[in-house]
């Protein structure tokens, strides 16, 4: 009966302290990119997407036509994003793709 509760309580610590730790490294960054547009006055952005590496950031930033002098923003969480859309992209909702 000892071994077993050992073995639950080894079991469970495992659990609650390996699969955090497992989670916490396959971290995912929310990326908007966002550009200057000199026609209008205004700063142009992208929807937000997710990405695991800076370079992965850059090239989908390139793909989505952000290229000259655009910048990719990264966020920890969704809220963030969101509060930064709305005081940094200034062109307005017609405008970002």
């Amino acid at each position: 009966m000892k071994h077993l509760r050992a073995t639950i309580a080894a079991v469970m610590v495992i659990v609650l302290l390996g699969l955090p730790e497992l989670a916490c490294s396959q971290r995912v960054i929310y990326v908007v990119c966002r550009k200057y547009v000199a026609q209008e006055n205004c700063h142009k952005c992208s929807d937000y997407f997710a990405v695991q590496t800076e370079d992965e950031a850059v090239r989908k930033c390139e793909k989505r036509g952000y290229t000259d002098f655009a910048e990719p923003n990264y966020f920890p969480s969704l809220g963030r994003v969101a509060a930064w859309i709305l005081s940094h992209c200034t062109c307005g909702d017609g405008e970002s793709d």
